[in-house]
């Protein structure tokens, strides 16, 4: 019994004296207190709701300028929100891994979680999936998509109460699908409606894990009961992908039998699924893993970041009716009627929905934090941080920041990204994408998209809520999520054509 409790002692002994010299770097830095053996600052977010956790993260940033020591269990995360840091995290090329909390989101395969070296490579062949040319080729599909979520709008009965994110994030669902898969999907209705509800538990159920230590062993996690749950979810979304994948691989097959032209020829850019379909140059493959991991990443990225912003979009609307008819006004001045063709140079002209955009992704970004991890010793804030450790960039609190966004940065304001105001702005003050080499690969697929579905919106309809500005919360999750339903009332506007008809009764 003496020996075994000696040998304990030096075991932990040698663990202790490890976890020194590995984190000694870090003593000059400011941390939470207190820190607990083994759970470390894990109280913070035991027994806490989603909504706590998301503002304890905030106050993490708000609380300390710039670097702050978080300790998860053992390991360090270095959190900031400093946009100074921020650029030198993103922008240099030893920082571009993926640290382990995000393998807890599954799909490690793709995009989104991938390591360092499978993303490089996957991203540079999947880059041409989304240059300019193959998104001026998609605004078509997005035209379809929204004007069929305006008609089913319009299918309610005047000023009747809805979930308008249940109609944003089918419509993106529809358009990701329509462009990067080639798929159609308006006959699945129900299938549309469970993978819907199945990604939202398998990013909640992500999210919850990465904020929870007790959680990070496998062999604990999977005796609990959001191991199920995230499994069931994540077989419904890999189920309605491969039945999209198929009926690709089906049609593929057919054109090459008929040998057209378009499909054999691999030096012109490929929609996402042909491109992770093909043979390379160098006669490289994806594989299964591959494709279901990648296609995951982008058509989630598209569909769940999107659908929510637009929704999020429609609450900014109820609460500045002045901004809404500002935004009807110029709409209907450069688009006045549905025959007026949407494409590139008419969506450039919109510059206060461009504007009015760039704010709501500034109050709600993408992903609310972001972690790196660095492959290399870097030199930060006067720190000299060796390879290997996390760091946490909360970028909803950096786009709060006073010094950068001015006394009234809580406030809505489109203004903010006049030319005036953005001239002088740090270039890294606003990352609603994320930023560096791993920005999102679809942000460019995002903002023409999400044009098009305000423009339909409002153009069509004015929206009202009982939701009062001050009730808006977010909770912990990989987006940016409300606690809560987003219920707008929906107003039928008149066209031009009722008005002219009307006046002559």
């Amino acid at each position: 019994m003496i020996v075994l409790l000696f040998i304990i002692v030096v075991l932990c002994s040698v663990l202790y004296l490890n976890h020194r010299r590995r984190y000694k770097f870090a003593d000059s830095l400011p941390g939470l207190k207190p820190v607990y053996p083994i759970l470390g600052n894990g109280d913070i977010m035991l027994g806490k709701s989603d909504v706590q956790r998301f503002d304890t993260m905030v106050k993490i940033c708000r609380n300390n300028d710039r670097l702050v020591k978080v300790w998860a269990g053992p390991r360090l995360l270095l959190f900031t929100c400093h946009p100074d840091l921020i650029q030198q995290i993103l922008s240099n090329p030893d920082c571009s891994e993926k640290p382990f909390l995000y393998k807890f989101a599954g799909f490690e395969q793709g995009l989104f979680t991938a390591k360092h070296k499978l993303w490089r490579v996957t991203r540079k062949r999947l880059n041409s999936c989304f240059n300019q040319r193959i998104l001026h080729g998609f605004i078509p599909t997005f035209v379809t998509c929204a004007r069929r979520m305006a008609e089913k709008l319009n299918e309610l009965p005047d000023g009747a109460t809805v979930n308008i994110h249940k109609y944003t994030s089918l419509c993106t669902l529809e358009m990701a699908c329509g462009t990067t898969l080639g798929s159609t999907i308006l006959q699945r209705k129900e299938d549309k409606e469970q993978f819907v509800k199945g990604l939202d538990v398998a990013f909640n159920g992500a999210a919850r894990r990465m904020v929870s230590v007790h959680l990070y062993l496998d062999f604990v996690y999977r005796f609990t009961k959001y191991y199920s749950e995230i499994m069931q979810a994540r077989k419904v979304v890999c189920d309605f992908f491969n039945e999209l994948i198929s009926e690709r691989k089906n049609f593929l097959d057919s054109d090459r039998q008929n040998n057209n032209s378009d499909t054999a020829d691999n030096h012109k850019p490929k929609r996402l699924i042909d491109e992770l379909l093909s043979v390379s140059e160098d006669g490289k493959t994806f594989s299964e893993t591959q494709i279901i991991d990648n296609i995951y990443a982008v058509v989630t990225g598209a569909n769940d970041t999107s659908g929510l912003l637009i929704a999020h979009a429609c609450l900014f609307l109820c609460f500045h009716k002045d901004i809404q008819e500002k935004l009807f006004q110029e709409i209907t001045e450069h688009l006045p009627g549905e025959e007026i063709d949407i494409n590139p140079d008419t969506l450039k002209q919109l510059e206060y929905l461009e504007m009015f955009l760039k704010e709501c992704l500034r109050h709600c970004p993408v992903a609310p934090n972001v972690a790196r991890e660095n492959m290399a010793e870097l030199q930060i804030d006067g720190v000299k941080v060796p390879a290997g450790n996390i760091f946490v960039m909360n970028f909803y609190a950096l786009h709060r920041r006073k010094d950068v966004w001015g006394p009234d940065a809580e406030a809505f304001d489109p203004l903010n990204f006049s030319e005036a105001r953005s001239k002088d702005r740090h270039p890294f003050a606003y990352l609603p994408f994320s930023g560096g080499s791993r920005i999102c690969i679809g942000w460019r697929y995002a903002m023409f998209s999400m044009k098009i579905m305000l423009i339909y919106l409002i153009r069509n309809f004015k929206f009202d809520t009982k939701i009062r500005r001050e009730e808006v919360r977010y909770r912990h999750d990989l987006t940016m999520k409300l606690p809560f339903d987003h219920m707008v009332q929906v107003h039928k506007r008149i066209t031009a054509k009722e008005r002219l008809s009307q006046s002559y009764v």
